[in-house]
């Protein structure tokens, strides 16, 4: 079957070019240079892609699977810049797996469970380490990480009264949610509250009440 050709709408800068938008030109340009290979092959050469150009794209299955499971066993000093954000380097590794097809061993998904448990904080939600403060960011995170594991042990592991009080904790009069106590209200906080709240079976009303024109605000011109 052809593949159908890709759409090349191009950058619209209105004709004020700005660092940002000469940025994007330059990387929709080199994005630009590479899909040729993927464009339907000539009429009479069988239609579709020409695969002799696509082989560097061979995704390297088992060695990606490799990697995220060292990757859940234990991380490098490198790391350790992304202490807070331990929840998401474990929904990163989880998700990538499920994506291969290639859950971890019973034993490694029982402790990525009991360690995500240890990020929960006593208050709801959940922080960006054990012993951190709650955030929407590691809450989603960690969540979702929790669902991507599908077990008893780890949907057991979400406090959904705690986790519904916490949101509601961080829902502001304006419709939006801030990220944790005191922080920023952003859309990033709308989303990842309400996809929370959703997955984890406590979406309500309440929580859902202004978030629609909230996020309609935040659109520019």
């Amino acid at each position: 079957m052809p593949v159908p050709a890709v759409p090349r709408p191009g950058l619209r800068d209105d004709g004020y070019p700005t660092i940002s938008s000469r940025e994007q030109q330059s990387t929709e340009d080199m994005v630009r240079s590479c899909l040729p290979a993927f464009e339907p092959a000539p009429e009479g050469e069988g239609g579709g892609v020409d695969t002799s150009e696509c082989q560097e794209l061979t995704l390297l299955r088992a060695k990606h699977v490799r990697f995220l499971n060292e990757g859940l066993e234990s991380l490098g000093g490198g790391y350790s810049c992304l202490d807070a954000s331990r929840p998401w380097l474990c929904y990163w590794i989880l998700h990538s797996m499920a994506l291969l097809d290639a859950p971890p061993t019973k034993e490694l998904a029982s402790r990525s469970a009991r360690f995500l448990s240890k990020c929960q904080s006593p208050g709801g939600g959940f922080c960006g380490g054990p012993g951190q403060l709650p955030h929407l960011a590691p809450t989603y995170a960690a969540v979702n990480a929790l669902a991507t594991l599908g077990t008893r042990e780890a949907l057991d592991v979400i406090d959904r009264k705690s986790l519904h009080s916490f949101l509601l904790s961080c829902k502001d009069p304006c419709g939006g949610f801030r990220m944790h106590h005191g922080g920023e209200i952003d859309v990033r906080g709308s989303y990842c509250a309400l996809n929370a709240a959703f997955v984890a079976g406590v979406l309500t009303d309440e929580l859902k009440e202004g978030c629609a024109a909230y996020i309609a605000s935040c659109q520019t011109y």
